[in-house]
């Protein structure tokens, strides 16, 4: 019996040694930027000379951002379909369950798409969200669930974050679906921006479409597991309990299923293009670093803000070349102030290469950690979604991003960048660094010093999984 149990340890630890040497080895061999990819880039019209049929609206608070989504949901006739990395059902995250839970007791045809390891963390035990599936007219797709037949493909995540509604609109950014990034709240926060696309031309808006192909391909792909929860009389209290949170939540925001004013509210744009990883679940060809590459070959100013940077040599060599005729800047959160360890650690180790660039660095000290990802090219493209500039945005991961032609959003955001840059401490790429007029010194306690030491030596052999 010993004998039989001993052989039995041996190869289960044979299989989890597997697993883990797959799922930490396999991404360091990095696909290299597609020739054919490369050309279709050169065959796009990523600008126009005219409006577009396309209006947008910027949103970077967060009460707001949670307010346009219940409008979108609220004013649903015929579908709404909801893509987010991260759901949780907390308090902001269930007045989205309720909105949906009450869109499809009205008939609304409701599609969502989440990715597996977060519905395995936040909503595989939430009573509210399985009396949600349950109904008729939810379907639940699972991307990349947390099975056995997935272990070898665990690190290949879908970091998509939108919203679309009855083929006409809909709203895509870098925003999760949950109290950190929707409503009131004022701490354990984070700053983030979502891009809201209105289609005047009855569902023929250019990247309204391309986002539609996209998701029908996602959705379709064999990772994409089904989830759908019995109807049963057990839910019948979870489901009045989300009743009544929309309920309080129509007399809080009055015209959430009356609100039309869609085309007077937002702006007109020239051209929106999507640009975007794939959908396999599967190490990724670096198609959007690919696309912001191409896209700044003529710039003269490239400004590019991220969360954190975790680069390789092929990563940086993009930085260098850009920096080579363009002044580049990048702003991402100060290591006192990111809400992201690993980022915050591989900066520390890193930092020198990524000045050895020509980039300038700002590292920024708002009052809340800045989740935004964009990047300004000259005064007239805005590229706006879900891409960090990291090794596992570049290469692990499904990736959405607007590439928007409309020198008014771009202006926008570039007014924020300043602000942004004035809050934190500019370092130029030969060293010499300058304090900002709103910057704001905040000194590590020795506890924070010793993780982040720590860290910094744990995460070498892994930073290409951060």
């Amino acid at each position: 019996m010993k004998k039989i149990l001993k052989r039995i340890w041996k190869v289960c630890f044979c299989l989890l040694l597997m697993i883990i040497l797959v799922n930490v080895l396999e991404p360091l061999f990095c696909r290299k930027p597609d020739e054919t990819y490369a050309k279709k880039l050169r065959e796009t019209e990523f600008t126009a000379e005219t409006a577009g049929a396309e209006r947008i609206y910027c949103i970077d608070d967060n009460e707001e951002a949670l307010l346009w989504r219940l409008r979108m949901i609220g004013t649903a006739k015929k579908s709404i379909v909801l893509s987010t990395f991260d759901l949780r059902a907390d308090e902001n995250g269930t007045k989205l369950l309720a909105a949906l839970n009450h869109a499809a007791s009205k008939g609304v045809k409701i599609q969502l798409l989440i990715d597996g390891i977060y519905q395995q963390l936040f909503l595989a035990k939430s009573r509210d969200f399985q009396a949600l599936a349950s109904c008729e007219n939810v379907e639940v797709g699972v991307y990349n669930p947390v099975t056995s037949a997935h272990l070898l493909k665990v690190n290949y995540r879908m970091h998509d974050k939108y919203l679309m509604i009855d083929e006409k609109m809909y709203l895509l950014g870098g925003r999760n679906s949950n109290d950190i990034f929707l409503g009131d709240q004022k701490k354990g926060i984070n700053e983030d921006r979502d891009i809201l696309v209105y289609d005047t031309s009855e569902g023929q808006g250019e990247s309204l479409l391309q986002l539609e192909d996209y998701f029908h391909k996602i959705w379709d792909e064999s990772c994409v597991s089904r989830k759908k929860e019995k109807a049963s009389s057990g839910y019948m209290d979870e489901q009045q309990h989300l009743e009544e949170i929309y309920v309080s939540l129509l007399k809080k925001y009055q015209d959430l299923e009356t609100y039309s004013t869609w085309e007077k509210d937002t702006e007109e744009t020239n051209k929106i293009t999507l640009i975007h990883n794939g959908t396999q679940a599967g190490r990724k060809t670096p198609q959007v670093l690919q696309a912001i590459q191409y896209l700044s070959e003529n710039a003269k100013h490239v400004t590019i803000q991220t969360p954190y940077v975790i680069c390789n040599d092929d990563m940086y060599e993009v930085l260098q070349g850009i920096s080579d005729h363009a002044k580049l800047q990048i702003v991402l959160n100060a290591v006192e102030k990111g809400s992201n360890p690993w980022g915050c650690t591989d900066y520390l180790n890193q930092k020198k290469k990524i000045l050895k660039t020509g980039a300038d660095v700002y590292e920024l000290m708002n009052d809340y950690p800045v989740h935004t990802k964009a990047v300004l090219i000259d005064e007239r493209l805005s590229v706006v979604g879900s891409y960090n500039l990291d090794m596992r945005s570049t290469y692990l991961d499904t990736e959405l991003m607007l590439v928007i032609d409309s020198k008014k959003l771009n202006q926008q955001i570039r007014s924020t960048e300043a602000d942004y840059m004035e809050k934190s401490r500019e370092i130029l790429a030969n060293g010499q660094e300058t304090d900002g007029a709103k910057y704001q010194e905040k000194v590590l306690n020795w506890k924070k010093k010793f993780y982040y030491g720590v860290l910094k030596i744990m995460i070498r052999p892994i930073r290409q999984l951060l």
